[in-house]
C-alpha cells in the first residue's frame, strides 16, 4: 500500500509499506476514506519529544496520523460489533483492551503498565503502532476502539470524533466548566476551537477564545464565544471579571508563555486543564498555583468515554465543528499538506487527506 511514512525530521513522506495483517483476533482492518493531521503529529515533524521518544535520534519506519474514518474490509474471528462494509471511526489511540480503564472507554488510563506491556498508545507515533495516513489500517481492539458512524454524522464530524473534538471535550470536563461558568481557551487551533465551542454548547456564561491569529479568533464569534489577542486578555477578563478572573481555564498550546498566562486568567479557587503536549523543559509559575489554590488537571484524552455524550450533541447541532476543516488534500500530497500546516500558510486550520 501507499502511505505517509516517518522517515526523521521534516521527512514524513508519501511512498510504499507494508500491507497491515490482523495480528490479534479482536482487531480489524479498514480501508481508510479520511484522516488528518493532529498539531501532535508536529512535534515528530520538528523532531522534538512525545512522552519517551525523541523524535530527532534514529528510528524505524512507521506510518503516520491518528485521526481516521474507513470502511471495514477484514475482521478477525472475535470482533462482534463491526462486520466487513461498515463505516467506522477510529479513536486516536488504543490500550491493551482487557483492563478495567480500557473497557470503560478510557484507553488513556490503561493497566496493563503493571504487567509490563506498553499501556496506552497512539496510532502513527511510534513503530509498534501504524497510523491512518494510508491507504489501510489495522485497528485493535476493534469492539471498543471503533464504533459505526452515526446517522447525521458527517465524514468531517466523524474525524473530529477520533480526536480532536474528544480532546477539547475532555479539557472542559476536567477543568470542571458547568452552566454559568466563565471559561477562557487558550489555543484557537482546532483543539481549543472545539474546546471554546463545546463549552459554550454545555452552557457557559462567558468563553473568551484567545489566539493571535486574527482568522482563528474571528471563527468563535460564530458560536458565541468572545475573540481576544493574547495581549488584551489578562486585561479584559480582569475588567469584565470584576477583578476575579475565570472560572476555568483552558490551555491548549502547551508552551511557557501560554501556561504562565493560564494561571493569570485563572480566579483564586479556580480550574486549569492543560491539553498541549508539554516538552521536557516546560515552565509553569507552580508557586502562584499554589498561591491561587488552583486545580489543576493534564493529560491525554480517553476518546472514547467522550462519543455518549459528544455524539448526541453533534446530531443535535449543539456543537458542529465547522469551519475546522479549511484544506483538502489526496494522500499523496501529504508531504505538502505537513509543510502548510506546520507554516500556518494561507489561514490552514486543520487538514483533511483522502486515500
Amino acid at each position: 500500500m501507499k502511505a505517509l511514512v516517518f522517515n526523521g525530521p521534516r521527512k514524513i513522506r508519501y511512498e510504499s509499506f507494508d500491507d497491515p495483517t490482523i495480528r490479534d483476533e479482536r482487531n480489524l482492518i479498514i480501508k481508510v476514506k479520511r484522516c488528518s493531521i493532529c498539531g501532535s503529529d508536529l512535534h515528530m515533524y520538528h523532531g522534538d519529544r512525545i512522552a519517551k521518544t525523541d523524535y530527532s535520534q534514529p528510528i524505524e519506519r512507521f506510518c503516520t496520523g491518528h485521526e481516521t474514518i474507513g470502511e471495514v474490509v477484514e475482521v478477525g474471528s472475535a470482533v462482534r460489533r463491526h462486520k466487513v462494509g461498515d463505516k467506522v471511526l477510529v479513536a486516536g489511540g488504543a490500550g491493551c483492551g482487557i483492563c478495567r480503564r480500557c473497557l470503560a472507554g478510557q484507553f488513556n488510563l490503561c493497566e496493563s503498565y503493571r504487567s509490563g506491556g506498553h499501556s496506552s498508545i497512539a496510532y502513527g507515533i511510534r513503530p509498534v503502532l501504524n497510523g491512518g495516513h494510508a491507504e489501510y489500517l489495522e485497528v485493535i481492539n476493534a469492539d471498543l476502539g471503533a464504533t459505526g458512524i452515526p446517522e447525521g454524522i458527517t465524514d468531517q464530524q466523524a474525524l473530529l470524533l477520533t480526536d480532536a473534538l474528544a480532546t477539547g471535550y475532555y479539557g472542559v470536563k476536567m477543568s470542571g466548566v458547568s452552566p454559568g461558568d466563565t471559561v477562557a481557551v487558550i489555543g484557537q487551533g482546532p483543539v481549543g476551537r472545539l474546546a471554546a465551542e463545546a463549552a459554550v454548547a454545555i452552557g457557559a456564561s462567558t468563553v473568551y477564545a484567545i489566539d493571535p491569529q486574527e482568522n482563528r479568533r474571528n471563527m468563535a464569534s460564530a458560536f458565541g464565544a468572545t475573540p481576544l489577542h493574547p495581549d488584551e486578555a489578562v486585561q479584559t477578563v480582569y475588567e469584565e471579571t470584576r477583578g476575579l478572573g475565570v472560572d476555568s481555564v483552558i490551555e491548549a498550546v502547551g508552551v511557557g508563555p501560554t501556561l504562565s498566562q493560564a494561571v493569570k486568567l485563572a480566579r483564586i479557587g479556580g480550574r486549569l486543564s492543560i491539553l498541549g503536549i508539554l516538552q521536557a523543559d516546560t515552565n509553569m509559575p507552580l508557586h502562584i498555583i499554589q498561591a491561587k489554590s488552583l486545580v489543576v488537571h493534564m493529560g491525554i484524552a480517553g476518546v472514547v468515554d467522550s462519543w455518549p455524550e459528544l455524539i448526541p450533541l453533534l446530531q443535535t447541532g449543539r456543537i458542529r465543528g465547522e469551519g475546522v476543516f479549511t484544506h483538502s488534500f489526496d494522500l499523496a500530497e501529504g508531504e505538502e499538506a505537513y509543510r502548510m500546516f506546520d507554516a500556518r500558510e494561507d489561514g490552514v486550520m486543520k487538514v483533511l487527506l483522502t486515500p
